[in-house]
This record gives structure tokens, C-alpha cells and sequence, in this order.
């Protein structure tokens, strides 16, 4: 495999193809941790990967909300759109049932905000309000 070409056509692969490549690059490093194109690959797809997190941030309310990935049980909000500080988390604390809605929690800071939501999006309304609220009382 040539790397160099691999790592320049990442912007344009699929996410669900970086991730693949990510396992695969991590596999070939727990065996042979000083493998150099491993860990150049590596880097480069932690890279894509976050970038592309930022350019697909949502703004709800006051907040940047990442967006959400169902194999991820905690995702961030930022109060700019490049930020690197997050202000705000929605969290997953259990599985969805037939009798288990209201899944997702929401931190402000270091503070769970009351109560649980069934939809992200209901979670993020809820985190971008108290998000709003505090700043009003700061």
C-alpha cells in the first residue's frame, strides 16, 4: 500500500472507510509499535477525523453541537464554531428499550443538568438553554 497516495486521498474517503483504516493501523501497531507508515497513516486519519468533526459541527441555540455518531457514547459542544474547549456534553447512559426512552443525559461543565431525553436532539435544546441561562447569570 502506498501510504503518501493513501493519506492524500483522505478527504475524500468515506468516513466509514477512515475509521476501517484507523482499526487497521492501530492492529498493525500493537504488534510492531515503531512501524513508521502505521503511525504516519495513524496521524494523518486522528487528523482527518477531527477536522471533519469541526466542519460538521451544528449550531443549536448558542452552542456548536458535534455531530452524533451511535458508535460514540459522549459528544461535545463548543461555544465558538472552531473551538477546542468544550463547554457541554450529551452522554449516553444506557441502551434504548421498549420501555427505556429517555437515554441521554446532558453535562454543563462539570454539572448533569436534571432529568433524561429520548432524542439527541431534545438533549442538545436542553444543553444549549442551560448553556444560555448560566452565561445570563455569569
Amino acid at each position: 500500500m502506498n501510504i503518501e497516495k493513501t493519506i492524500s486521498d483522505l478527504p475524500n474517503t468515506e468516513t466509514r472507510k477512515l475509521r476501517d483504516l484507523l482499526v487497521n493501523a492501530n492492529k498493525v501497531l500493537s504488534k510492531d509499535p515503531k512501524h513508521l507508515q502505521a503511525a504516519h497513516l495513524r496521524d494523518a486519519l486522528t487528523e482527518e477525523l477531527a477536522r471533519r468533526k469541526v466542519s460538521n459541527r451544528t449550531r443549536i441555540g448558542p452552542l456548536w453541537w458535534e455531530p452524533h455518531d451511535p458508535d460514540v457514547a459522549e459528544f461535545f459542544a463548543y461555544d465558538e464554531a472552531q473551538s477546542t474547549i468544550l463547554v457541554a456534553a450529551i452522554f449516553k447512559r444506557a441502551t434504548h428499550t421498549a420501555t427505556r426512552k429517555a437515554v441521554y443525559s446532558v453535562r454543563i461543565g462539570d454539572q448533569t443538568l436534571d432529568g433524561q431525553f429520548e432524542e439527541v436532539a431534545m438533549a442538545r435544546r436542553a444543553g444549549s438553554e442551560a448553556w444560555e441561562k448560566r452565561q445570563k447569570q455569569v
